[in-house]
């Protein structure tokens, strides 16, 4: 029981995360086509590769804990 109601709150944390990095994903996405210095704009585009990855984390910790409530 304990381990369910723990699973509940990361997948809800974690969903929380997910929700927030997509707004920031848009958010650096849409500030990147509008910048011109090239420089800015390769800060930018590494900084949404990171957003993107921790993103991917934060969906594998749901998938994780979706497969540990199955097993």
């Amino acid at each position: 029981m304990i381990s369910a109601v723990n699973s509940k709150k990361i997948n809800a944390s974690s969903a929380a995360h997910i929700a927030l990095l997509d707004q920031f994903i848009r958010l650096t996405q849409d500030t990147i086509v509008e910048q011109d210095d090239a420089f800015i704009r390769d800060s930018l585009v590494d900084l949404l590769a990171n957003l993107r990855t921790e993103r991917a984390d934060y969906a594998e910790i749901i998938g994780a804990s979706a497969l540990n409530r199955a097993a």
